[in-house]
């Protein structure tokens, strides 16, 4: 089970939750797809996710009844591996929370589709292999390299940058963005692939 919160990412679960409350994203949503707050933040919450890498796809509501859902943090963990390494980490509910809020939106804009997930969690080792910065967020299980299918790149981005709590990365040259719950920053990468 996760710690109940990693800092700072309490802050960050209230204020995409908020967020997903008012899905009027300029361009990308009509006002006709909003939801309400209450349904978003109370309601049980459940991902779609498939990786291609270890061609694994998973559903699981991780949250429910007021309260983390064992079974479904597990699988939702598994999928957030370190392929190469084979190793699990604990995967925060901020991020989670996030990527709920992202594919309610996705989902009311284009209908039903996984996110696309290219690397979550990751080791030291691993994290050297594919170039990524020191200290990495990856490690500490606060941060995604994924995409949605059917929406541009630019409209990805336009999104994540509307429900933005922490870090977000563009990638154009791999076709992807990456999304945490630390520091807020947004950047753009050309280089290597995940």
């Amino acid at each position: 089970m996760p710690p109940s919160c990693f800092f700072p990412a309490c802050a960050a679960r209230r204020r995409v939750l908020q967020r997903a409350g008012t899905l009027a994203l300029a361009g990308l949503l009509s006002p006709a797809l909003r939801a309400k707050p209450s349904a978003l933040a109370n309601g049980p919450r459940s991902l779609w996710i498939t990786r291609p890498q270890a061609q694994e796809s998973v559903r699981a509501v991780y949250w429910a009844e007021a309260r983390l859902q064992a079974e479904g943090y597990a699988a939702l963990r598994h999928i957030y591996r370190d392929v190469q390494a084979g190793r699990q980490h604990p995967i925060a509910l901020g991020l989670l929370d996030l990527n709920f809020a992202l594919q309610s939106a996705v989902h009311a804009l284009l209908g039903p589709r996984p996110m696309v997930l290219f690397s979550g969690f990751r080791t030291a080792a691993t994290n050297a292999r594919v170039g990524g910065t020191e200290p990495s967020i990856h490690a500490t299980g606060q941060a995604d390299d994924y995409i949605y299918e059917g929406l541009s790149l630019a409209d990805n981005f336009r999104l994540a940058r509307y429900f933005q709590v922490g870090g977000l990365g563009l990638y154009p040259e791999r076709g992807s963005l990456h999304k945490d719950v630390g520091a807020l920053r947004t950047w753009i990468t050309r280089g290597r692939a995940h």
